[in-house]
């Protein structure tokens, strides 16, 4: 006779590849639905979602820790949300990441009003679906309907309690790390050794078959990750031998030396996965070459005619303003026009490979081609935002001048100093400039020279000034420090980013730097309007220090004799520098299904088994407790 089938009680699992963990097969035939909301979900918010679904809640001491301690045990990370559903028991938890990105009463409210409904209907599918759903849509509040008075005074309640709350967080948060006991340390620490071990391993494998399928250039950027990541790991491997050895450490050292392995075997999953996307449209795009490629050339059309028209706008910026101002473009429709021309050749060259039956070497050639229509639209754009940028610092000129003017009468009145007289005729010099008409042809630059008399003055007013006065000053010309910031900031990243092939680190340093130092800044501006005009100066210095650096290089790359083809495009250096850089950024899509999941380089639960990547593309905290919240439904 046979045994009927009995409801199981499981302890923490390990999930694997999938998002989707279900030993109930409550959600046959929804898995796609799942999926498809966990991506959307993944997309919008960068919150990667996991379901669990099993009969019973074991193996921990307390049933409410169960997705908790199954989260440690796959090491998910500070935007890693686990949902455990029990559904003989019919309880469910939910375990966040002590640095999550939604507040604790956002995702109380996610499972109030969408998680546990789908559940009191047996709903399985519609909860995990519904729960990607609310996590998507915390946090959108509107204030519509508030009066304004109402919303001042909730503004300023929010701000005192939120102050409040942080500080009581943070104090727990750092408890919480510190009741990490060794014991959880290790076993993380050897869990995530083995995962990346083994995806070193595929990854070899995987890296191989590329090589041979599209040639050493191409693949370039894989296997520099692959190296990188296995130095990490070997390092490791190497502190895991030392606490396994015989010469014994002390409690101080071994965590320590254990929380290095961790924070290696994290570093070494997120270089492979930062390359997951380009390996696996790469490998996608073998199949779909002949729709990308169509896809190509009528974009290249596209920004072929668009080219007419930005030449026509840079034409109309030369007669307003000089060549200094227009330096980050003036060179972007001839560099276009040469794109234009490798994304034929390139073209013509994946037709050939397609004909000759070599779907590999036409993947490669459409992929150039891709991001080269990507390049062409950026050094088009940058022209479009040159203009706007330009027109909107001739805009506050007159205030600019106005205020330097103001601080100047101000300090005129003060006791002379050497100090102050050095800085009274700087602001004269450049007042005297500004009115002989040279501010108009290069307006950010005016505004910047301006802004530096006027800072130099204000170091010397501000020694009479009481704070509220400085703050009030800050907050006058912050809109003017973040509009200079903002500009030149802009101007460096696109000149490096239509340039990358030939651009070296110190320009690109600078330029990531300047872009931290811009949006601290606008972080500050209600908060401290002090720091914010002091981060926006700092950010104008570094990208005006990265833009010319960037000329220099790319002066350099220019020149005669440095391997440029013909055509003033050389495949190899677009290829390794410019193009297959480029590809899991967001760049041109032509079109083709270039972010499938299947034989890539990646990680985490959008990779399949035997791909190329990290063993996951969730970034592991590294340390912190989890929270976890829940019940009966």
């Amino acid at each position: 006779m046979a045994v009927p089938q009995l409801a199981h009680a499981e302890g923490p699992v390990r999930l694997g590849d999938s998002d989707i963990y279900d030993s109930t097969g409550v959600t046959d035939g929804r898995t796609g639905e799942i999926e498809q909301a966990f991506s959307a979900l993944y997309d919008q918010k960068g919150i990667q979602l996991v379901v669990v679904f099993v009969d019973s809640f074991t193996g921990v001491a307390d049933p409410a820790d169960w997705s908790d301690a199954t989260a440690n045990l796959n090491a998910l990370g500070n935007d890693d949300v686990l949902l455990a559903i029990a559904v003989e028991d019919r309880n469910y938890s939910v375990s966040y990441p002590p640095s999550f990105s939604l507040s604790e009463s956002d995702t109380l409210a996610v499972e109030a009003d969408y998680i546990e409904p789908a559940l009191r209907n047996n709903d399985w599918a519609g909860a995990a679906i519904a729960a990607a759903e609310g996590y998507t849509e915390a946090g959108k509040t509107s204030f519509a309907w508030l009066p304004i008075l109402g919303f001042l005074a909730l503004a300023i309640v929010g701000t005192l309690l939120f102050f409040t709350l942080r500080r009581k967080r943070t104090n727990k948060q750092v408890e919480q790390q510190h009741a990490h006991t060794q014991a959880e340390l290790e076993q993380r620490a050897g869990t995530l050794l083995v995962q990346l071990d083994d995806s070193l391993k595929t990854s070899e494998q995987e890296l191989g078959f590329a090589v041979a399928q599209f040639g050493e250039p191409a693949t370039a950027p894989f296997a520099a990750a692959l190296q990188s990541a296995r130095a990490a790991v070997m390092e490791a491997f190497s502190i895991k031998q030392q606490l396994d050895d015989a010469f014994p450490e002390t409690d101080e050292q071994k965590r320590a030396m254990t929380a290095r392995i961790i924070e290696l075997c994290e570093q070494a999953d997120a270089t492979l996965d930062d390359q997951a996307d380009a390996f696996d449209e790469l490998r996608q795009l073998e199949k779909t070459a002949p729709d990308a490629l169509a896809a190509t050339r009528a974009a290249a059309q596209q920004q072929a005619a668009r080219l007419a028209t930005a030449r026509q706008t840079l034409g109309a910026l030369q007669t307003t303003y000089s060549p200094a101002a227009l330096a980050s473009v003036v060179g972007n429709p001839q560099q276009a026009e040469e794109l234009l021309e490798f994304v034929a050749e390139a073209s013509a060259r994946a037709d050939t490979a397609l004909a000759e039956g070599k779907p590999s070497s036409a993947a490669v050639n459409v992929r150039a081609a891709q991001a080269s229509v990507g390049q062409i639209t950026q050094l088009i754009d940058a022209i479009q935002t040159a203009s706007a940028d330009l027109a909107d610092a001739s805009a506050r000129l007159d205030a600019a001048t106005a205020d330097v003017a103001q601080d100047l009468a101000a300090a005129l009145a003060l006791p002379p100093t050497a100090a102050l007289a050095a800085s009274v005729a700087e602001a004269e010099s450049t007042l005297q400039a500004v009115s002989a008409g040279d501010a108009a042809r290069n307006p950010v630059a005016s505004l910047a020279r301006l802004q530096e008399a006027d800072n130099r003055l204000d170091q010397i007013l501000a020694a009479v000034r009481d704070e509220q006065e400085r703050v009030q000053r800050a907050q006058a010309r912050l809109d003017t420090a973040l509009t200079v910031a903002r500009s030149k900031v802009s101007m460096a990243n696109d000149f490096i980013t239509t340039r990358r092939g030939s651009i070296g680190e110190t320009a690109r340093t600078r330029a990531a730097e300047a872009g931290r130092h811009l949006q601290v800044a606008v972080s500050l501006v209600t908060t401290d309007p002090i720091a914010a005009l002091a981060e926006a100066e700092s950010a104008s210095s570094l990208a005006d220090n990265a833009l010319h650096a960037a000329q220099a290089d790319f002066g350099s790359y220019s020149s005669p004799g440095y391997g440029r083809g013909s055509s003033g495009a050389d495949l190899g250096g677009i290829l390794t520098g410019m193009i297959i850089g480029s590809l899991g950024s967001g760049g041109f899509n032509g079109g083709g299904s270039l972010g499938g999941s299947a034989g890539g380089f990646g990680g985490g639960a959008s990779r399949r088994s035997g791909s190329f990547g990290g063993s996951s593309r969730r970034s592991s905290s590294g340390g912190g407790s989890r929270r976890s919240s829940g019940g009966r439904f």
